[in-house]
């Protein structure tokens, strides 16, 4: 068996130290050194353990398309589902597609552009935000309240009011502790009551609380938010809905997920347009959605905020040429696959023409919301919202980022480290 090329790393911890100091920096630059499949030693030399980055669409498509080779039983979705409990996100088999079936109902075309309005009305409150006059503005604070509020007006209606502050706080301290926990060598019972694990046990059990207190709200049996329309959501052929346990986990993973990758996905692509005035007016002046849309897509190519996911290999297989045993951990990274200078030319520059001119020429040179089955299914209703956000604010405040640094934390999603500063000038006149 040939041996698979990857970084040496530390003598006993492997490449555990290089990843927590620069998890995205070190893909990159052993995908550049080594090629499409490098092998990354976390750990002693022996006995070691070995997780596969796969690089190449080609690759990436056969690990999100072939389930009998393919699965998700790892480390890090295990450690994603004991954070937020069995919705389709950490589930399989055939329970998953038990919940896909069901869950897919309330994001058909229809039912997305019915959220339109709602969509438009945040938005709306969102250049009426008194921060945005005051000139400098930390557009992913701004980003994060937006998203926040659409996706829980969406669930619940109005009743999204009282822990807007509350989950914004949880889902940072969520990140940090589930991320330091997957880069673990060795993964501790989450029962046993280390400092970190009280820690991501006590967030942990504030994020079920807002969860059932929102659940536990009287409900409108006639209400068209989508908390209403899952608790009524049948199988077609059994009549069978989901429990009320299975509703709060799926109800959590909307809040957790529809928010967070939406208020990155926006606040990235902002601060690159704020280097790019002449998108911006263009944007505003765009008598349809086109442009909008390529610049939400470049800004998720550069900045995917799903960064990495895994699999794991159920028979011995061959990936990028090289023999892979079964039971091996595989790393797929849309940061470093969305950089593939074989598909992308010129690939970290921030160019939305790039998804004007027909996009990438591998359908999984290109991978925000995943592929496969298992693609995300609020992929069109994070698209509508991105776009309703961003042409309106355009139309009304001009960004500059010239002077502000972007740095990027790695963690469950893509966010960035610290504030995202941006200076903020009014097109229109504004109120007082």
């Amino acid at each position: 068996m040939s041996t698979v090329p990857g970084p040496a790393g530390h003598p006993l911890l492997g490449v555990v130290p290089a990843f927590v100091a620069d998890l995205l920096g070190t893909l990159e630059a052993t995908f550049a050194e080594h090629g499409d499949l490098v092998a990354y030693r976390f750990g002693p030399k022996w006995p070691s353990r070995t997780v596969y980055g796969a690089y190449h669409p080609d690759d990436v498509a056969r690990a999100m398309t072939d389930p009998e080779v393919f699965g998700r039983d790892t480390a890090g979705f295990k450690v994603i589902r004991e954070s937020i409990g069995d919705g389709l996100l950490t589930l399989d088999g055939e329970t998953w597609k038990r919940h896909r079936k069901l869950v897919q109902q309330l994001f058909t075309h229809r039912r997305v552009m019915g959220y339109t309005a709602l969509m438009a009305e945040e938005a709306a409150k969102i250049v009426d935000d008194p921060s945005l006059r005051s000139g400098t503005v930390d557009l992913h604070d701004l980003m994060q309240r937006y998203t926040l509020r659409v996706v829980g007006r969406a669930l619940f209606g109005d009743a999204i009011d009282d822990i807007v502050e509350e989950l914004q706080e949880l889902v940072q301290q969520l990140g940090e502790l589930s991320t330091a926990r997957r880069l673990q060598l060795f993964t501790l019972p989450l029962s046993l009551p280390t400092p970190r694990n009280r820690k991501l046990r006590d967030v942990r059990r504030r994020l079920f609380a807002i969860a059932d207190r929102v659940l536990d709200l009287p409900s409108d049996p006639d209400a068209d938010d989508l908390l209403t329309r899952l608790r009524g959501a049948r199988d077609e052929e059994t009549g069978a809905g989901l429990s009320e346990q299975e509703i709060r986990d799926e109800v959590l993973g909307f809040l957790l997920a529809g928010h967070e990758t939406t208020a990155g996905a926006l606040t990235f692509t902002l601060h690159e347009l704020g280097r790019r005035q002449d998108v911006q007016a263009d944007i505003a002046h765009a008598t349809d959605d086109t442009l909008v849309r390529a610049t939400i897509q470049e800004g998720m190519r550069l900045y995917p905020p799903a960064h990495s996911t895994e699999r794991i290999t159920l028979v011995d297989t061959k990936i990028a040429g090289y023999d892979v045993r079964a039971g091996s951990q595989i790393l797929i990274s849309p940061w470093v696959t969305h950089r593939h200078p074989d598909f992308w030319p010129n690939p970290t520059a921030f160019d939305p023409a790039r998804f004007l001119d027909g996009g990438p020429t591998h359908r999984y040179a290109y991978i925000p919301f995943g592929g496969g089955a298992r693609a995300c299914i609020g992929m069109q209703f994070a698209l509508m919202e991105s776009t309703i956000l961003l042409k309106t604010l355009l139309r009304s405040y001009r960004f500059d980022t010239t002077a502000h640094e972007l740095s990027v934390n790695p963690l469950l999603t893509l966010r960035p480290n610290g504030p995202v500063r941006a200076t903020a000038t009014a097109t229109t006149p504004q109120p007082v």
